[in-house]
């Protein structure tokens, strides 16, 4: 992301979230003000601090994981406890979908800023049970870090993301 940081700053960031050692000397003009936010993992900090800002979350978080099979279990799990009478919304695949709305989604797990945004706007709805999509890309990246998980649930494991994973174990 680093490579970006000339690019955020034109387009008029007020703040920088970038690895340690990171200095943004070169990338200003001498009366450019812009805070620096820095950690060893600014993918987990940015997980963290998104937490942090949007504190509401619904009250039980399932989180489903595996190569296939994901969508309809959250689907599923989201149909038994709406059957009975909770209110409940499921996140993934298929997008957010509440008992009466459904928003499209571009990634299986969102970016931490929007997924917890989301988790917060489904709390204040009183939208208490939800089931979220985990992907292995989005564990990876920390992306449902700092989400109060209340159950977790794993469907299966193949060789479908080994390109990025690079190894099993990684996987």
């Amino acid at each position: 992301g680093c490579q970006f940081i000339s690019d955020a700053i034109a387009r008029g960031a007020i703040a920088i979230l970038a690895p340690s050692g990171i200095q943004l000397d070169r990338y200003l003009d001498t009366d450019t003000s812009i805070s620096l936010i820095t950690g060893i993992n600014p993918r987990l900090l940015y997980a963290e601090l998104s937490a942090r800002y949007f504190a509401s979350q619904p009250d039980s978080v399932a989180a489903v994981t595996g190569t296939n099979g994901k969508s309809s279990v959250a689907e599923f799990v989201r149909q038994l406890w709406t059957l009975a009478g909770v209110q409940a919304a499921s996140l993934g695949t298929l997008g957010l979908v509440t008992p009466t709305t459904t928003h499209s989604s571009k990634l299986t797990t969102p970016d931490p800023a929007n997924l917890h945004m989301r988790l917060h706007q489904l709390a204040q709805e009183n939208i208490n049970h939800l089931t979220l999509e985990a992907s292995s890309h989005g564990l990876a990246q920390h992306r449902l870090d700092g989400v109060r998980v209340s159950v977790a649930a794993f469907t299966n494991l193949s060789r479908d993301h080994l390109e990025y994973h690079g190894t099993l174990e990684n996987y």
